[in-house]
């Protein structure tokens, strides 16, 4: 049902909370398998932060082997993909609370965006020997690989589609009138378009201050947060505005629209920590 201002401005709060603790376990995530698969090879970590990471030394490893041609760089986007997929079951198959079930969602679609993003973006816009994107490295490693590229553009295509598939049907675990629009946006921009657009502007302005140089920085974040999540605006519009409403009922519970005081606080805690620590780099040598 619809809901009063207060009740709306609860969900939002929440979901901005829950979208906070999820990109912390996006992101983050994402540099540290980074780290840890080029430790695997050899190398000495010098710095992990909330969007990049650096390590420093030579491979230890074969990296004439397909193995290491295609984990060196590429490791944390199939990392993603796994995560997504595994968070995609969970959702289809368990009984979850509001909370829990929202945050589950958030998390799912940002690592298939990120990890199926990578495949897509590298496999329309690879150059050679340019040392942008992760997968972009992988085509380096094949020597510019035209079936690899097909194959990524192929792969990153249909993950998005899932993840634009997720965010739509996924919606109406949390609308109780299909029929009801102003509840189908209620909803949509709870879920959806808020935390979209906090990430896009809020994040993008804390990763300023990164070990990269700002304008680079606000480059590569402002085009991830922009684009790279993009399901997480598109879908948002086509469950409150554009598509008509699925027929059948698969409602569970609206979001959750109580006061979370412990939630916010630790999302507050979560950003200032970003702030502070994770986005200016942890340094290790």
């Amino acid at each position: 049902m619809t809901t009063d201002k207060s009740t709306y401005r609860n969900m939002v709060l929440n979901g901005l909370a829950l979208c906070v603790l999820a990109l912390n376990l996006t992101g983050p995530v994402h540099e540290g398998v980074h780290m840890l698969t080029q430790m695997a090879a050899g190398l000495t970590p010098h710095f992990l932060s909330f969007g990049v990471m650096d390590a420093v030394g030579t491979p230890t490893v074969d990296m004439s082997s397909p193995f290491w041609k295609l984990m060196f760089a590429g490791s944390a986007a199939i990392f993603n993909v796994c995560v997504g997929l595994v968070l995609a079951a969970v959702l289809r198959f368990c009984k979850l609370g509001p909370l829990s079930r929202q945050f589950s969602l958030l998390l799912c679609i940002l690592h298939l965006c990120m990890g199926f993003g990578y495949f897509l973006r590298d496999g329309i816009a690879y150059s050679p020997n340019n040392g942008m994107g992760d997968w972009s490295k992988v085509l380096d490693n094949f020597d510019g690989s035209l079936p690899l590229r097909i194959g990524m553009l192929v792969v990153g295509s249909v993950g998005w589609l899932l993840a634009l598939y997720l965010v739509y049907r996924e919606a109406y675990h949390f609308i109780e009138h299909n029929d009801d629009q102003r509840e189908r946006m209620q909803v949509a921009s709870a879920l959806y378009l808020w935390p979209y657009l906090f990430n896009a502007v809020v994040m993008t302005l804390i990763n300023l201050n990164s070990p990269l140089e700002p304008l680079q920085s606000l480059l590569i974040s402002g085009i991830l947060n922009l684009f790279g999540y993009f399901p997480l605006f598109i879908g948002g519009l086509y469950v409150g505005k554009l598509l008509k409403p699925m027929k059948q009922s698969i409602y569970y519970f609206s979001p959750c629209a109580e006061p979370k005081a412990l939630l916010w606080v630790a999302a507050v805690a979560a950003l200032i920590f970003d702030a502070l620590v994770l986005c200016p780099g942890i340094y290790f040598s």
